[in-house]
Parts: C-alpha cells; sequence; structure tokens
C-alpha cells in the first residue's frame, strides 16, 4: 500500500452557519493519500455540510480547508474542485440515460475528436474501456448506462472520477439499495482504489461496513469531529456509543404518553399495519397505533421512514400487507382514498408538495376542503366563508401573516408549516391520523415548540385521533413521542416506549447494536398479529 501519510486535504476549525442551525462547530478533519477514512454520525451531526465544503458548494464561515497544504483560490467552487483532484459519488444516481457508458465516464472532459468536429468513439471507447479495466469490471463502454444494474450505475460513477484523474474520492452512502454481494463488488473497487494511491472518505450509515472496510473512522457529532481513531482499535458498540453520545441531564421529561395497559383497554387500534412492504424501500413493516398516541419513525438515511408514511398516505401503492383504520381494511390507490379513510400526510417538502407558493394563506387552508366551503349547492367557493375558516386557523395556529390573502411564499418556514396544518385541521373532524414527515425541518426554535404543542392537540384520545412523526432529529422524538419505532434497510428493527425513549436507544436500535433487544412494546404487534 502507499505510503499513508500524506495529507491531501485538511480542515481546521470549520465552521458553517445557517439560519437557526449551526451545521459545523469547529470540525477538524485530514484526509490522506493510500487511505479510505470511514465519516460517521447521527442525522444532522455535519457529515453532509463538510461535503459541501469540500465540494466548493458551501463556503465556510470560518476555520480552514488546505488542498495539498495550501488554501484553494478564493472563487473556490465545484468546477475548481474538479480540476485539483477531487471527486463526488453521491447516493442518487448522478448517470444520463441515452447516453453510452462511454459517454457518462467521460462526461465534462472534452471528448476526443476526428477531424475536428466528430467524435472519435474508438478513441473515447478504448480510453474507457482502459479505467473499467482498473475497476474489474466488464461492463460493455457501448451499452445504454440505462440498462445498467445500481451497482453498475455507481461504478459507472466511479469510472467517470478516475477517467478525471481523480485523486481523492468522497463516496455518500454508495451502498444504499445494494445487494450484499454487490457491497462486496463496491468493497473490492474501494480497496484496489486505495491501494492504486487514492484517497477516499466513505461516508455511511452502515456501522458493518465502516469496520469491514475502512482504515480510520471520523466520529462526527453537534458539527465537530469528537472522535478519529484507526478503525482496527474500534468496536461497533464504541462507534454505536460515540455517535450518541451521553444522555443529557434531565432528558427524560414527563409526557402525556398512552401506556401499554391503557392501550389494551381499547377494543380496536385506530390504525392496524400488518406486513406493509413495497420492496426495497419498505420490506415487511407491522404496528398498531391507538387513540391518543403520536408515533415516532427514527431511521437514518435509506430505512424507509418517508416510503412507509407514503404509502400510508396512498402517495405511492403497496406491492404487499393490510393497512386498516378502527377495523375497516382499506385499498389505498391514491391520497384522495387515504384522506376519504381519515388518513393525511403532511410531507417533508412543504415548499412544493404541502404548498402553492403563489397562492395566499387563504387559498392554501382551504385547499384540501374546497366542498365544505361552496355558495349553498352551487359549484363554487364562497369566499366569504373561506376567509372566515382562514381566520379562525390564523388565530388558533398564531399565523404571522399581515393578511389571510398574502402569498404563502412570503411567509417565514415556520409560518408556512403552519399553514400546511391548517390545511389538514380546517377538516380535523374527518381525519383520525395525521402524519408528519420533518415538521419541524427548516424552521426556528420558537416554532418547533408552536409545532410541537399543536402535535400534542391533534393527538386526542377522546376525539379518537392519533398522529405519526417523522423526525431526522431523535432529541425531537424523546420530547414529543408516547411511543417510537426504529426502522433500519425498510423493516422495523425495534420499538422504545416510556422512558425508553432516549437518544441512546434510538441510536443502538437504528444502527443495530440493540438489534434482538426487546423493549416494552416490541412483541406486542406480532402477538396480534
Amino acid at each position: 500500500m502507499p505510503d499513508s501519510g500524506q495529507v491531501i486535504v485538511s480542515m481546521s476549525g470549520l465552521v458553517k452557519r445557517y439560519p437557526g442551525v449551526l451545521a459545523l462547530a469547529g470540525a477538524d478533519l485530514d484526509l490522506r493519500r493510500g487511505e479510505i477514512l470511514g465519516l460517521v454520525g447521527k442525522n444532522g451531526a455535519g457529515k453532509s455540510t463538510v461535503i459541501k465544503v469540500l465540494a466548493g458548494v458551501e463556503k465556510p464561515d470560518g476555520g480552514e480547508l488546505l488542498i495539498d497544504g495550501a488554501p484553494p483560490p478564493a472563487h473556490y467552487a465545484s468546477h475548481i474542485a474538479h480540476q485539483m483532484g477531487l471527486a463526488f459519488v453521491h447516493q442518487e444516481i448522478g448517470n444520463f440515460p441515452g447516453l453510452t457508458v462511454a459517454e457518462n465516464i467521460a462526461l465534462g472532459a472534452r471528448y476526443p475528436r476526428r477531424l475536428g468536429l466528430f467524435i472519435a468513439k474508438r478513441r473515447l471507447r478504448d480510453g474507457v474501456s482502459e479505467v473499467l479495466r482498473r475497476l474489474h469490471t466488464d461492463i460493455d463502454p457501448g451499452a445504454d448506462v440505462a440498462e445498467l444494474t445500481t451497482v453498475q450505475q455507481r461504478v459507472v460513477m466511479i469510472g467517470r472520477a478516475l477517467y478525471h484523474r481523480a485523486r481523492l474520492l468522497v463516496l455518500d452512502e454508495p451502498s444504499t439499495a445494494l445487494t450484499g454481494r454487490e457491497i462486496d463488488q463496491l468493497h473490492s473497487i474501494a480497496r484496489q482504489l486505495r491501494d492504486d494511491g487514492a484517497s477516499i472518505l466513505y461516508v455511511s450509515h452502515r456501522l458493518e461496513e465502516i469496520l469491514s472496510l475502512t482504515d480510520r473512522v471520523a466520529v462526527m457529532r453537534d458539527g465537530r469531529v469528537i472522535l478519529e481513531r484507526p478503525t482496527r482499535q474500534l468496536s461497533h458498540r464504541e462507534l454505536v456509543e460515540a455517535i450518541a453520545g451521553e444522555a443529557p441531564a434531565g432528558a427524560v421529561t414527563e409526557r402525556p404518553w398512552v401506556r401499554a395497559d391503557e392501550r389494551a383497554t381499547a377494543s380496536t387500534p385506530l390504525l392496524r399495519v400488518r406486513h406493509l412492504a413495497r420492496p426495497p424501500a419498505v420490506k415487511d413493516v407491522s404496528f398498531d397505533l391507538y387513540p391518543g398516541e403520536i408515533l415516532g419513525l427514527a431511521g437514518l438515511i435509506g430505512s424507509g421512514r418517508t416510503e412507509l408514511a407514503r404509502l400510508l398516505s396512498g402517495a405511492d401503492r403497496s406491492t404487499g400487507g393490510i393497512v386498516d383504520v378502527a377495523g375497516h381494511a382499506l385499498r389505498l390507490k391514491s391520497p384522495a382514498d387515504a384522506i376519504r379513510a381519515g388518513i393525511a400526510l403532511l410531507p417533508e417538502d412543504r415548499r412544493y408538495e404541502g404548498l402553492v407558493l403563489d397562492f395566499g394563506v387563504r387559498e392554501n387552508v382551504t385547499l384540501a376542503s374546497l366542498s365544505e366551503h361552496r355558495r349553498g349547492r352551487l359549484p363554487l367557493t364562497s369566499r366569504r366563508r373561506e376567509a372566515a375558516a382562514t381566520e379562525e386557523m390564523v388565530s388558533r395556529l398564531t399565523i404571522q401573516t399581515p393578511t389571510v390573502e398574502q402569498q404563502v411564499r412570503r411567509l417565514s418556514g415556520g409560518n408556512q408549516q403552519k399553514v400546511v396544518v391548517a390545511k389538514w385541521l380546517v377538516r380535523h373532524g374527518q381525519l383520525k391520523v395525521l402524519i408528519f414527515d420533518e415538521p419541524t425541518q427548516g424552521v426556528d426554535v420558537g416554532a418547533k415548540e408552536e409545532i410541537f404543542r399543536l402535535i400534542r392537540r391533534i393527538a386526542d384520545r377522546d376525539r379518537g385521533t392519533a398522529a405519526i412523526v417523522i423526525s431526522s432529529e431523535f432529541e425531537e422524538l424523546t420530547r414529543l413521542c408516547t411511543r417510537v419505532i426504529a426502522l433500519r434497510e425498510g423493516a422495523v428493527a425495534g420499538t422504545a416506549e416510556g422512558n425508553d425513549i432516549t437518544e441512546q436507544m434510538l441510536v443502538s436500535l437504528v444502527y443495530g447494536e440493540g438489534a434482538g433487544t426487546t423493549v416494552e412494546g416490541v412483541d406486542r404487534v406480532d402477538a396480534q398479529s
């Protein structure tokens, strides 16, 4: 193996602030030649921001970035990073269907020409074939990239980096959606590149990968690198403990949760889910939801949280399993079917999936309940009735807007989220289950607390309603939820309830350390299946 002492990239004291968020709080990290460095941490720990700074997508607010011992140019951006030999393979497939493998790999470089006008396809194919030989793959350079498997698509993306003579390769969650055999193939390629002298930053939430593949591991928490050690000196449990951190004093607070014995008195669950599936994202999920509960869904990237929410809300169709509300089996073919059954989803991307930004507050609030604001029996809406219903919601949710006709795009993130909530509260009498996907994303601390209060009011045992909350912030789930289901790779990894809902427990479950540990509520669903 080449000498791994040479530092290619050095990050020292990096600081990056976003509105209301300190994403990097003095992060230090070195990337060395001939080494695979694993980077791990909870969602929001700062991993993605480190990558964005390294890629020139974001500029740090403080600290120092050195490449080959010198600061990058003042106008450092993605194309400069590319020219300096830094390449990035993201989780999302970044190839172009309709182009050949060779054309995709050479994308961004000048294709070889003949007569100065035409692409010299043979020379292009020969150059790409040499790259593919280095990757020990039999992919045909002339094949349409759209015909390749997922792992082959990722090999093409890595091949593009080699074609451009990259010396540092960032692999961001590269094994998502790959089978065990495909992961082995990917790891073999990474080791070969390392042995050839490349530097690799490998970001993954699969700790088994990190421990088996990498030479060194860095753990991020709260915008800092809090542990950096040779991989051979770390165990799975030590990694989990470093990622989770210590529980803050007084972290467990009194919550109005619905205990197991209280659920047992209910004759029928409000929502009953059995073996729901849509592979590969959701493989086998079962749970019960009772009136008054706030059920949390915890998981990492690729765990299937959002995909599960889309199945429950009819946005996607399942390939198997049962969903019923109050004892009535559902056939969810569309969101309209779910809404009629009493289930509604407040999506993660509220700006583009939950709102019409150019509409006013009134139009957005009443969008899902237009039939309730008609002029008598006419198929026309009454603007006066819409305004009255909206003003009630504005007052009830303290939405900060000068008028109900204000364009929603002009509101703050927190107030936009409240408008999405208001849209469903207007017809709350018809809804039984509200699903919140990242409800506090992009909102300030004050708005978060208001949204928490709203969710607690929505989950009402006497009214027979409940809420499901998806959040990347485990601290939010510990404060808000009566019960939390941890998902890992499309299946239930475990359940925590009551005082067992701690960040440490959730981290253990989603990373696999808690696999096989029975927490109150885990076995009860299986017994009822």
